[in-house]
């Protein structure tokens, strides 16, 4: 059967154990008011017939007929099938004449008297091999010369019990068919809008949200399909809206990553050009000035005017110096030349130098020389601008610098001791337009790869980039 039957199942279920157990509870209350009555009239005719023999064996027991007594016992047992035995006990209660042929049932007592609960009739029940036996014990003369104890059986009496409780099953069960064929019937007209509600939604779930159920019943059925249509309705154009703002969405995102990386092709391009003009122009023309002042210098006549002019030659040099780093770290002429991991090594030299109570341990693995320039470029970049943030705020003892090549991915990872930083230190640097990190993050994902800052104030920092070898396709 079907997923979608499980509601039949459920109703004839519900319908069918609901008769069920009122058809157990109404029999199990007749088999007790039948069990109630029967024993009743048990001990009923127990009493009548133990009345009548008292009646009829008192002249008998007075004149000793002993053969007498036996044959109206015998008589009265053949006369009934409920009677199991019948005794004639004297007034102490010693037996004096019984019906036993075949032997006593077991836990019958040998002696017996009156409880005082009644002088005309005293009754006991007692468990037997033979199952429950129920006595009547009638006096004879008022117990001067004895008593009768009647023995009745309710072995016949149990028997119609379990046939009427056969027949009371039998008739439950003859219900509860023709009531499940009949909650079937009902229940596949009844459960047939829902079960057109539960396909809709099926369908909703595959994608098909503008899908329509039949409106045909006027009760609260109809009334949740008019709701569904409703809502299905409303949902297809949420979803048409939606998709056409995802659309835009993702354009407007394509459109805003094409602008930063042409923001930072651009920035790099401009950058390149002005690390040339200061290495090919400024450079060249500092040097220029330094040969003629050497030459100057030879032809003064004073050690003032000598040492005046020492001392604006070694500014100049000074100054040669510093143009040359700043064309360096504009664009690195290295990266292009001996390749990303000489490029980072020749960085780190004047840093070592410049900051000698900072340990700077830098490891490589693996071969970069397939890398596209963009990614060198990146690697590149990410040392130099976490270095210089490490250096300005981080406080720190030792840095770690670590790139390797796993599986056409770089992998690079920078790790100080320093102070650390929190969340909210972060937020207020990129509000305040101090966007490295951010601009880090950025050109990640651009290039397809993936950044990772972990800090907390007290245990320094490590950022990690994964990028693909080849992002772009090209070598350099």
């Amino acid at each position: 059967m079907k997923k979608g039957r499980g509601l039949y199942y459920k109703f004839n279920i519900l319908i069918i154990g609901s008769i069920f157990l009122c058809g157990i509870l109404m029999g199990a209350m007749m088999l007790h008011a039948t069990r109630s009555s029967l024993k009743d009239g048990l001990i009923s005719t127990g009493y009548e017939t133990a009345s009548y023999l008292a009646a009829g064996v008192s002249s008998d027991i007075l004149v000793d007929n002993e053969f007498a007594i036996h044959e109206r016992l015998t008589r009265t047992m053949e006369s009934n099938n409920q009677i199991r035995y019948i005794i004639v006990s004297n007034p102490d209660g010693s037996i004096r004449a019984s019906t036993f042929v075949h032997g006593t049932p077991m836990g019958l007592p040998p002696v017996r008297l009156p409880s005082g609960k009644s002088s005309d009739v005293d009754t006991m029940a007692f468990s037997s091999n033979e199952g429950t036996i129920r006595e009547v014990m009638v006096p004879i003369d008022e117990g001067y010369i004895g008593y009768i104890r009647l023995g009745m059986t309710e072995k016949y009496m149990m028997a119609v019990l379990q046939d009427r409780c056969l027949l009371a099953i039998i008739m439950v069960l003859l219900v509860c068919v023709v009531a499940s064929i009949l909650t079937t019937r009902y229940a596949h007209e009844f459960l047939k809008p829902v079960a057109r509600l539960s396909f809709a939604v099926k369908q909703m779930e595959k994608g098909k949200y503008g899908i329509q159920v039949p409106e045909n019943s006027g009760d609260e059925v109809g009334d949740l399909a008019k709701t569904f249509n409703k809502m299905s309705v409303g949902l297809q154009k949420t979803i048409e809206k939606n998709n056409k703002l995802v659309a835009d969405l993702r354009r407007k995102e394509k459109n805003r990553r094409w602008l930063i990386q042409q923001l930072f092709s651009v920035r790099e391009n401009e950058q390149r050009r002005i690390s040339r003009e200061l290495h090919d122009e400024s450079s060249q023309s500092m040097a220029s000035i330094l040969t003629y002042l050497r030459i100057l210098h030879d032809r003064l006549d004073t050690d003032e005017q000598r040492e005046m002019l020492f001392e604006i030659r070694e500014l100049t040099a000074s100054t040669l110096g510093g143009l040359r780093r700043l064309a360096v770290d504009l664009h690195p002429p290295l990266l292009e030349d001996l390749g990303l991991v000489a490029a980072i090594e020749k960085y780190l030299e004047p840093v070592r130098k410049m900051h000698p109570d900072i340990k700077f341990n830098w490891s490589s693995e693996g071969d970069f020389s397939r890398n596209s320039r963009v990614v060198d470029l990146m690697c590149y970049r990410t040392v130099q601008e976490t270095v210089t943030n490490i250096l300005k705020y981080a406080e720190a003892k030792q840095v770690d610098i670590s790139m390797c090549i796993r599986r056409g991915e770089v992998y690079l990872a920078v790790r100080d001791d320093g102070v650390g930083f929190d969340k909210e230190t972060a937020e207020k640097a990129r509000l305040s337009r101090h966007l490295g990190l951010v601009s880090m993050r950025e050109r990640t994902e651009l290039l397809q790869g993936s950044f990772r800052l972990e800090t907390s104030p007290g245990s320094g920092t490590k950022i990690t980039l994964i990028l693909p070898a080849n992002v772009d396709g090209g070598k350099k």
